[in-house]
């Protein structure tokens, strides 16, 4: 598997050794080198957040959290990355009750998922961010248009580094296979639970279900599921 850092390298090696000799060969290996370490940058930040999280070293804020206008702030972040696609950001969550949490961690979370669905939602398709409550629980779903999740693949998705796009060659497009992990996490800390569900031609649904209320210390702690 080519890494980062094997990209730097040999396109590195290329300009010294006048192998990329014209201006454009260069410009090329320069955005090759630029892209990759960028990627390189994403994984080691990817690699510290997990190992953090793993130690018990995080902590978590504890404050009100309006989910509605969490989610709207996320998607009009995200909202020039699918435009670039075409794609339909649709936003159906209303009248959501505030919980209590990391309004931060749960915006990485947020911004993971919608990310990662417009990536494998293809041009002109749609993305729908979805909300219910449900007594004591908030639910928040993302669902794509996208070519779905092989069913063999999909108890895997939540393994760190596993990638289901193995094809695609690296650069800003690939991600580290640590951001559904990481954001598993994040939500099993807030005492809630990240599940997918997905079909082949049918796209997929990611739900991330919290509680609608944690008792009233001052911190969350990461907690194993």
């Amino acid at each position: 598997m080519q890494t980062p850092l094997t990209s730097i390298q040999g396109f590195a090696q290329a300009i010294l050794d006048g192998t990329a000799s014209d201006s454009q060969a260069q410009q090329h290996a320069a955005s090759v080198i630029h892209e990759e370490s960028g990627r390189l940058t994403r994984l080691v930040d990817d690699l510290l957040d997990l190992a953090r999280l793993d130690a018990g070293q995080v902590t978590f804020a504890h404050a009100e959290v309006d989910l509605n206008a969490l989610v709207a702030r996320v998607i009009d972040r995200l909202s020039l990355r699918a435009g670039e696609k075409s794609i339909q950001l649709e936003n159906g969550v209303r009248g959501l009750p505030a919980i209590t949490g990391d309004g931060d961690r749960l915006a990485q979370v947020l911004t993971n998922l919608i990310d990662n669905a417009i990536k494998h939602t293809p041009v002109g398709g749609r993305v729908t961010i979805r909300g219910e409550g449900r007594g004591d629980q908030v639910r928040v779903h993302v669902e794509d248009s996208g070519p779905g999740i092989p069913p063999d693949e999909l108890p895997r998705i939540f393994e760190r580094f596993y990638q289901v796009d193995k094809a695609r060659r690296g650069g800003e497009g690939r991600g580290s296979g640590l951001g559904l992990a990481i954001s598993r996490e994040i939500v099993q800390a807030h005492g809630g639970r990240l599940e997918a569900a997905s079909a082949p031609g049918q796209g997929s649904r990611f739900t991330v279900t919290l509680p609608a209320g944690l008792p009233s210390d001052s911190t969350l702690s990461r907690r194993k599921p």
